[in-house]
């Protein structure tokens, strides 16, 4: 996978493992979908977070 590229082939292979049923017409645009965002994750991958707190997005049980 170059440069963030997602083939249809890795796509229907990834889905295949996963037991994700995905309809034949449907995989290039998944495909340019996982990729899109694998260059956003990238994207956050070269931020410098260093000092920044993490936040709580899905609270406990208790609410805190």
């Amino acid at each position: 996978m170059a440069n963030g590229d997602m083939s249809v082939e890795q796509v229907r292979m990834l889905a295949d493992l996963v037991g994700i049923s995905i309809d034949e017409t449907e995989l290039p645009e998944v495909a340019n979908r996982f990729a899109s965002l694998m260059q956003e994750l990238d994207r956050l991958r070269d931020m410098d977070l260093e000092g920044v707190e993490p936040v709580t997005i899905f609270p406990d049980a208790d609410g805190g």
